[in-house]
């Protein structure tokens, strides 16, 4: 005997008509499904729920993900340039490694942000490299971090220079 248009079929085997609904996704199911009960749940389900969708992090969220990224790395490299200040070539290379390492952290963690919200994240980030700088000086002591020698000022240059070199977006292919 056909089933009637209103005669539900089983989700898992649409040849037989469905007796209930599956407790954990609310699917129907057939008798020997409900007979089965893996774990509760239909052939289809196999009484595991689904995951729920992932959310995306809202833009505050990611405006802090990206300070905290600059404020470590800064941290964390201003004791690198600490090592390197008045040391030949490694006086400009630490703090050029500072800028990149601050603005590829910054962009990462705030998720690659473009247009406006991309500028002001690198300019975060090139004002962080330079206060990683700055404090890499305050912690060798040799130099103070308002001086105005040249031994100061290339540095903080380069930081901020490869900090918003590195941050560039990538120009999309023609």
């Amino acid at each position: 005997m056909p089933p009637t248009p209103t005669q539900q079929r089983c989700a898992a085997h649409p040849g037989r008509p469905a007796v209930d609904t599956c407790p954990v996704c609310e699917r129907s199911r057939c008798g020997a499904d409900a007979a089965e009960a893996r774990g509760g749940g239909c052939a289809v389900c196999h009484g595991v729920t689904e995951s729920r969708a992932h959310v995306a992090p809202s833009l505050l969220e990611l405006r802090v993900r990206g300070l905290v990224a600059a404020h470590l790395a800064a941290t964390l490299w201003g004791f690198v340039v600490a090592e390197y200040v008045q040391a030949d070539l490694f006086e400009y290379a630490a703090p050029a490694i500072l800028g990149a390492v601050v603005g590829g952290a910054t962009l990462s963690a705030s998720g690659q942000p473009r247009g406006t919200e991309g500028t002001r994240t690198r300019l975060v980030a090139a004002l962080y490299a330079l206060l990683g700088c700055a404090f890499g000086f305050v912690k060798e002591g040799t130099f103070t971090v308002f001086s105005t020698s040249t031994d100061v000022l290339i540095p903080y240059a380069v930081a901020v220079g490869a900090c918003w070199l590195w941050t560039l977006p990538p120009k999309t292919a023609r």
